[in-house]
């Protein structure tokens, strides 16, 4: 085979291999669909003495269509006057006025291939932590209350336990553990209640923290 016959035929292959590669990129971006979410608590700090608590939460969307966090919420395993059972109660009362609860502001989006760190902050008293153990066995629990949205309208919310808080035999706070051990898929439904999961520490356990209350 002449050199030249070499080169048309190496010509029309890379043109071949780039329309194919065109193709193929054009699929993804306009058609294929890929909706992941997942959702890592990093940390969670109670100041019990005055009251504050603190709550970072990351958003890792590994897909290629944004997602959409609709609501992103501390929360305090309780059972509200009349209600039959306990269940999850937001938090939504602010540490001070210059303070958002959640920064940045939700709703936000979480655009495709990114990363969003949500910042909580919210006031809990230590009488009503402690009161609140009352719903349930060995302790008072914080957990998180999370709604998103993908590409597709579709709707989601989790609900999990992030920590608790250890008490006395008094009934005070003593300090805190977590109780999660995982990162959460944010495209599914689901509501854990108290105790959480039952994996051991590992590197997706996230800090968590409460002095004691005087």
């Amino acid at each position: 085979m002449k050199l030249k016959e070499v080169k048309d035929e190496l010509g029309w292959i890379l043109a071949l291999a780039a329309f194919l590669l065109s193709g193929a990129s054009f699929y993804v971006s306009y058609f294929y669909k890929s909706q992941e979410l997942d959702i890592q608590v990093t940390s969670l700090s109670f100041n019990t003495n005055q009251g504050e608590l603190y709550m970072t939460v990351a958003f890792s969307n590994g897909g290629n269509r944004d997602a959409a966090l609709l609501r992103v919420e501390p929360a305090l395993w309780s059972q509200r006057k009349g209600a039959e059972k306990p269940d999850w109660s937001a938090l939504d009362a602010k540490v001070a006025k210059d303070v958002p609860l959640a920064d940045p502001k939700v709703p936000t989006t979480v655009k495709a291939g990114g990363v969003e760190v949500v910042r909580l902050a919210t006031k809990l008293t230590a009488e009503d932590a402690e009161a609140a153990a009352k719903a349930s066995e060995g302790g008072a629990y914080l957990g998180v209350i999370i709604a998103s949205m993908n590409s597709d309208g579709k709707l989601y919310r989790v609900e999990h336990p992030v920590a608790r808080l250890k008490l006395y035999p008094a009934g005070h706070i003593q300090g805190a553990e977590a109780t999660i051990h995982k990162s959460l898929p944010g495209f599914a439904n689901s509501a854990t209640t108290p105790p959480g999961d039952q994996l051991q520490e590992n590197e997706k356990t996230p800090f968590v923290w409460a002095d004691q209350h005087n």
